[in-house]
């Protein structure tokens, strides 16, 4: 058996584990370096720290900002904008080196999440490793919207007060860290949040972007 189908089959055994209760702990924070305010999250064990910045919009699809703050003890953390594995842009990251990696990732079934190109990842600034703890900036086009299971369209509502996200992580690292397609393998534990969206509004999220990238 292959790498890739020793994980699929690893994902398809475990997938119910360490699951972690849905937690709707929604705080407002605004990085001082840049002036970008999200609404934020922290959740699972390490935790990992989930931050969200949307344009104000009335209705989707539209870009999101995303940043996720991990301890060095976390390998990987992904995040699922549909609230589940299955049929939706998934947002990973890691730490490579000095910096971080992004891959937009979409599973059609228990196993390793497929490259996907619809939910392009730009790596923005902020996006660091210090001593503690790994932090990743990206801009996700492509993370509001997807073609769920039999054809049906999903997008996110920007009005949306308790949103309902997903969350996995392992503390392995990727088999190539450099690499955003790279392979990696199951979570130790993954759970739900929700993120009040309505909040990570912003007439100044254009200008943020220009003022990261």
């Amino acid at each position: 058996m292959g790498f890739i189908a020793r994980l699929a089959t690893v994902v398809a055994l475990l997938a119910g584990r360490s699951i972690t209760a849905p937690t709707a702990a929604t705080a407002k924070y605004c990085d001082e370096s840049t002036g970008v305010c999200y609404s934020e999250v922290s959740v699972g064990v390490a935790p990992i720290t989930w931050r969200i910045a949307i344009p104000a919009v009335g209705e989707g699809p539209f870009d999101v900002l995303l940043q996720v703050v991990a301890p060095k003890s976390v390998g990987w953390a992904g995040l699922a904008w549909g609230g589940g594995m299955l049929y939706n842009p998934i947002s990973v990251g890691w730490a490579n080196g000095d910096s971080t990696v992004a891959s937009g990732r979409f599973a059609p079934a228990h196993q390793l999440p497929d490259f996907y190109e619809a939910a392009n990842h730009t790596v923005l600034k902020g996006s660091t490793v210090n001593a503690t703890h790994w932090t990743l900036t990206t801009l996700c086009q492509g993370c509001s919207a997807w073609v769920h299971n039999g054809g049906s369209k999903e997008t996110l509502d920007p009005g949306a007060t308790a949103a309902s996200f997903a969350f996995a992580a392992s503390p392995t690292p990727p088999v190539d860290p450099t690499d955003p397609a790279s392979p990696f393998g199951i979570h130790t534990e993954h759970g739900l949040f929700t993120v009040d969206l309505a909040a990570a509004k912003s007439e100044n999220f254009d200008t943020w972007v220009q003022q990261l990238k």
